[in-house]
């Protein structure tokens, strides 16, 4: 029987008697194991590891057992050996196998690649052995219940252990951790989560007779998940359709669900803080808020302004300062640092769809001073290189709460390009790349520049001059 490739190596010795199945897996390097050697680790008998089947049947019950040893610790089922510990066999091994894989591919999600084996004897008796490891657990069957093994029996995992699960592994995405505390009677915004449906799918309202079934509608797009009688919603459900209230703060469903922002008077934070603002809310809120606060202190521009525009707000300026009149609304108005609107938007939405939701004593800034605008996230280490990020490359931590927010029905205005994109337009607008992407203490870091307006005159005499020669 080959081991699995995931297994430590460690110093070997010959299996005893009495070890269990586990134990002999980690410490046997052979890539193969005989038939002696199977029958040696059968006398120890079933454990936490080692599931033991006359033959192949009932299949629901194997299922549940499948994802029972994939969510403890691994191990393996044997076909073909009777509660005795005798050697039966089975009596078509290659079909066993297509069911096994069958059931591994399309029966349990997501799906689990087991190792399968078949090992003959010399009584002409055959049995098979499905190995499963725990690379991609959690796993659960397709009406979304969980197993878990407790010596030689499986049981229904906790709400407390299927956290557990989903917060120490990697494969899996915080996004989907559900939040035990949260219902989607009490804590979803209908309103946003029904006025997003009715833009992606408008053909689900002629349907009348379904009425508006909130918590079959999140299972179906995999932002909540049925724990007993209950469907519950999942962190990016709750970040994304959450109600406001119930959400931000110490007390709230998602303490996590919160944003700061803060306006210092100089050129770093060692500077003056004029104003600092704390939001709290579903991501639609929180990009909304945000976009608020930096249009009081920036100015945000489709493209760069025009010499003709510049002069023409310089001479607004002056004539308001001679009459002593208040600013017009679309003024430009020198001392604000003016930003590419589509840049400042893209980074924003990349820091809400990215941001490590795990992450309990970092929270995501941005710090705005007179030259530039910071945006900090509490981030996971990335898969690939943090410089991939600059050639379009990129795997997002939030898949699920990514694909909604960035849809246009969402309601936040759509962006595309990514760091390219940044890099792309700040050069275009201000003559100087961003600062970053960079990670620092499980921190992404970015800094964009902005264009002063008495910069944005000088720079423009200097372009006509240019020309001019």
């Amino acid at each position: 029987m080959a081991r699995r490739r995931h297994h430590n190596q460690r110093s070997r010795s010959s299996p005893g008697s009495e070890r269990s199945y586990y134990e002999y897996l980690v410490s046997t390097p052979a890539q193969t194991t005989t038939r002696g050697e199977i029958v040696r680790l059968l006398r120890g008998g079933e454990d936490t590891y080692l599931e033991l089947k006359v033959r192949f049947s009932n299949v629901e019950k194997l299922v549940a057992e499948i994802i029972a040893l994939a969510n403890t610790d691994g191990g393996a089922i044997i076909f073909g050996v009777n509660d005795q510990l005798r050697i039966e066999g089975v009596e078509d091994p290659e079909s066993v196998e297509d069911q096994l894989r069958d059931i591994c591919s399309n029966q349990i999600q997501p799906p689990i690649l087991p190792y399968i084996n078949k090992v003959a004897f010399d009584s002409g008796r055959r049995i098979v052995i499905l190995e499963l490891g725990t690379g991609n657990r959690p796993h659960r069957t397709m009406d979304d219940r969980f197993y878990l093994r407790e010596g030689s029996s499986k049981r229904e995992a906790t709400r407390e252990e299927l956290s557990a699960i989903y917060q120490e592994t990697h494969l899996t995405r915080f996004e989907q951790v559900p939040v035990f505390k949260a219902s989607c009677e009490d804590d979803i915004d209908e309103s946003l989560l029904w006025s997003y449906i009715r833009g992606v799918n408008p053909g689900y309202w002629g349907e009348s007779t379904r009425g508006f079934p909130t918590d079959t509608i999140l299972r179906d797009m995999g932002l909540a998940v049925k724990m007993g009688d209950r469907i519950v919603p999942t962190v990016g459900g709750l970040a994304l359709f959450g109600i406001n209230q119930r959400l931000g703060g110490l007390r709230g469903l998602m303490p996590r669900a919160d944003l700061t922002l803060t306006r210092f008077s100089g050129r770093d934070s060692s500077a003056q803080v004029i104003e600092r603002s704390h939001l709290q809310g579903n991501l639609l809120r929180l990009f909304d808020s945000a976009m608020g606060f930096l249009n009081r202190y920036v100015d945000l521009w489709d493209s760069r302004p025009s010499r003709k525009a510049i002069e023409t707000a310089a001479q607004a300026k002056t004539k308001r300062d001679q009459l002593n009149s208040p600013a017009l609304e679309d003024d430009f108005l020198p001392g604000r640092a003016n930003y590419h609107r589509g840049v400042i938007q893209e980074i924003l939405i990349n820091s809400l769809a990215h941001r490590d939701w795990s992450a309990r004593d970092r929270i995501a800034r941005i710090n705005i001073f007179d030259d530039g605008i910071e945006f900090i996230n509490p981030s996971l280490m990335p898969e690939l290189p943090i410089i991939s990020l600059r050639y379009g490359i990129a795997c997002s931590p939030n898949p699920r709460l990514k694909a909604v927010l960035t849809n246009q029905h969402y309601g936040i205005p759509p962006t595309q390009g990514g760091i390219p994109m940044i890099f792309d337009e700040t050069i275009k607008f201000v003559k100087r790349a961003p600062e970053g992407p960079a990670m620092t203490n499980n921190e992404f870091r970015m800094k964009v520049h902005g264009l002063d307006p008495h910069n944005i005159q000088r720079i423009s005499a200097t372009e006509t001059q240019r020309s001019q020669r």
